[in-house]
C-alpha cells in the first residue's frame, strides 16, 4: 500500500506525458528499446495508452509485494494492443510497462499480475537496453514467482500462466522447464529473487 499510495496519483496524473487517454500515442518500437517485442502484429509501430486502473494497482501491488523502493516503482502502466503479449521499455525517458488487455481473459487476474510483476523485473534487474541474453527472462520469472508468494498465491496457481510458455528456447527466451524452475525458485526464495546480476 506504501508505493501505491506514494506515487499511483503522480504517475496517472504524468501519464498524458507519455501518452493522453484522448489521443493514443503511436510508438515506433524499432528505436524504442524493448524486451522481446512481439512479432507478427503487423509491424513495429504500436498506440499506447495510460493503463486502466485495475492493470495499474496490479503493479503497484507488485512494488508493495517485493517492498520496492518508490524509485524502482517510478513506472507507467500502459495498454496497447501487442497481439497478446506485454513488455517492458523505455519511452521519453520514462521506464514504461505496456500490457495487452487481450491477455486477462486467458491468464486471468493471477496471470495478469505474474506477467506485470514478470515485466516489473525486466525493469528492477535494468535489463532494458542491455543484448539479449536469455538470464534476462530467468531473473524476471524469479520475480513473477516471489511477487505471487508474497501476495499469498499458491505455487500451483503461480505456475499457471506457464501454460502460455514456449516449449522450445529462442534466442531470447529460455525453454519452458527453466522459466519453471525460475519461478518456482523466486517463490520458494522471494528474497533472493531480488538479487540481479545488475
Amino acid at each position: 500500500m506504501k508505493v501505491r499510495t506514494t506515487i499511483l496519483a503522480s504517475l496517472l496524473a504524468m501519464a498524458s506525458t507519455v501518452a493522453s487517454a484522448d489521443n493514443d500515442t503511436v510508438v515506433d518500437f524499432e528505436d524504442t528499446p524493448a524486451l522481446h517485442f512481439p512479432i507478427g502484429i503487423g509491424g513495429k509501430s504500436v498506440a499506447v495508452v495510460p493503463a486502466f486502473e485495475d492493470y495499474a494497482f496490479m503493479m503497484f501491488d507488485a512494488c508493495d509485494a517485493m517492498e520496492l523502493s518508490k524509485e524502482d516503482c517510478m513506472i507507467y502502466p500502459m495498454n496497447a494492443a501487442l497481439g497478446g503479449n506485454a513488455i517492458a521499455t523505455i519511452l521519453d525517458g520514462n521506464r514504461v510497462i505496456v500490457y495487452d488487455r487481450e491477455l486477462s481473459p486467458i491468464v486471468g487476474s493471477t496471470g495478469a499480475m505474474a506477467i506485470i510483476a514478470h515485466e516489473l523485473g525486466h525493469h528492477y534487474c535494468g535489463h532494458i537496453g542491455t543484448p539479449v541474453d536469455p538470464m534476462q527472462e530467468l531473473e524476471a520469472d524469479r520475480i513473477a514467482g516471489a511477487t505471487l508468494r508474497n501476495e499469498g498465491v499458491s505455487l500451483e496457481g503461480a505456475l499457471s500462466v506457464t501454460e502460455l510458455l514456449e516449449r522450445r528456447p529462442s534466442r531470447s527466451h529460455p525453454e519452458k522447464a527453466a522459466r519453471v524452475a525460475a519461478m518456482t525458485d523466486g517463490w520458494n526464495d522471494p528474497e533472493a529473487a531480488k538479487n540481479c546480476r545488475r
